[in-house]
């Protein structure tokens, strides 16, 4: 398995991955591209609790799908990823309006080594974060992502 297919996937990912919505195709093309690591945190976990109960009934079908393997747990402690994320709040809040969820994925897949992001969440600004911070998108950046970027300084 190649190194640059290890990915961590944010709640919008997921809620993609289990549920039909307009970017399901791109979660498809990521996987015709072949084979991959997908990482997630308990951070994407707990949204991904609330919001799979919220439009659906698929939380169990995840959840026994991370007890197989599907999904790589990172492993961390929230606390860990707090820890981790301390240097990403400094550089991006005072900038912008990121959210904290989103900073905490972002510094959760740097932790765990991953080199790509998978999301779908261009108004929050996480994929511009991921980007800023050497992480690989997937899908590509668009438009309202470089405004993000651009708010950043980059």
């Amino acid at each position: 398995m190649s190194a640059a297919r290890i990915g961590f996937a944010d709640t919008n990912w997921l809620v993609s991955s289990y549920h039909q919505t307009r970017d399901s195709s791109a979660v498809q093309e990521w996987a015709a591209k072949g084979e991959s690591t997908i990482v997630i945190s308990v951070a994407v976990l707990a949204e991904c609790e609330c919001n799979f109960w919220r439009i659906g009934r698929q939380w169990p079908v995840l959840a026994h799908d991370l007890k197989r393997g599907l999904w790589i747990n990172a492993g961390q402690s929230f606390e860990d990823i707090l820890l981790a994320a301390a240097d990403l709040f400094r550089q991006f809040a005072p900038r912008c309006n990121v959210g904290t969820f989103d900073l905490l994925h972002v510094a959760a897949a740097r932790r765990f080594g991953c080199r790509w992001f998978l999301s779908f969440d261009s108004n929050s600004g996480c994929r511009a974060v991921a980007h800023a911070c050497g992480l690989r998108v997937f899908p590509e950046l668009n438009a309202q992502d470089r405004i993000w970027l651009r708010k950043f300084g980059h």
